[in-house]
């Protein structure tokens, strides 16, 4: 008679008892974890001394599956080398395929449902665990894993403060705090003054810390406008003042990530 076990069962039985490293024998195994509900991961620790390792180990196999789900890089490469002579020929190949999953996962544990602990013949716990994870959350993780683009302008100028533009074009939000003001400038009239009227420096350079009430862009553009007083007077009109401007704003994204963006003008 011919079996009728789904093959989901057949394949979750079989790994259950023979495909768990250092898990053998008849260990017993959760219903959750041979049948998996929809929207959900079902995760299994290696066999730990401790309740505490055994649930980090759960949790660990999880994430690897989350991110499994996010997005994998694969690289296959594929070597054939043959070497000898007519007499006899030697011939190796070499076929590996390895995957990255990277990316960022979080609450596996706030949305743990169901957890079932076990031991195994030596006495080393085991966890299972049922984590309910949908599509919707997936996608979140998705779109945060990608991280922001943020890109910034020089607008120009208003009541003496220089404007700077900001733009976010992937979805992910950054609040930007602070900025540091950089401003060089070169006199390229320095050395004709200094050999016929009064010594003056060829260049001089000045650095200032900003602090801003905190902007948010995501997927949209916003003005922050800097106090720079170094905009040019009339001496630096006579000196043949250039400026060189470098301002970079620094801020946060939704999950912490430090962002800096730099600008010069």
């Amino acid at each position: 008679m011919k079996s009728r076990l789904p093959l989901k069962l057949i394949m979750a039985v079989f790994f259950v008892f023979w495909g768990l490293p250092g898990v053998c024998g008849s260990l017993q195994a959760p219903s959750f974890f041979l049948d998996v509900p929809k929207d959900h991961f079902a995760g299994v620790s290696k066999p730990c001394n401790s309740m505490y390792e055994a649930r980090k180990s759960a949790n660990s196999d999880v994430v690897r599956q989350i991110l499994g789900s996010i997005g994998v890089s694969y690289d296959h490469r594929l070597v054939d080398r043959v070497s000898g002579n007519v007499r006899g020929l030697k011939r190796v190949v070499d076929d590996r395929l390895s995957g990255i999953a990277h990316g960022i996962v979080l609450d596996v544990e706030k949305n743990v449902v169901k957890s079932f602990w076990t031991t195994d013949k030596s006495g080393r716990v085991v966890n299972f665990i049922l984590v309910r994870y949908p599509e919707n959350l997936i996608n979140e993780m998705r779109r945060l894993s990608r991280g922001s683009s943020v890109a910034a302008s020089f607008a120009g100028w208003s009541d003496n403060k220089a404007v700077v533009c900001l733009t976010e074009t992937n979805g992910v939000g950054v609040t930007f705090t602070s900025a540091d003001v950089h401003v060089r400038k070169q006199n390229r009239f320095a050395k004709a003054i200094s050999l016929f009227v009064f010594r003056v420096p060829t260049e001089s350079s000045k650095h200032s810390s900003i602090g801003l009430n905190p902007v948010t862009v995501c997927s949209s553009s916003k003005n922050v406008r800097l106090k720079i007083f170094d905009r040019g007077s009339v001496s630096d009109y006579l000196l043949g003042a250039k400026f060189e401007r470098t301002v970079e704003l620094s801020g946060h994204d939704e999950v912490g990530r430090d962002v800096n963006v730099k600008i010069k003008f």
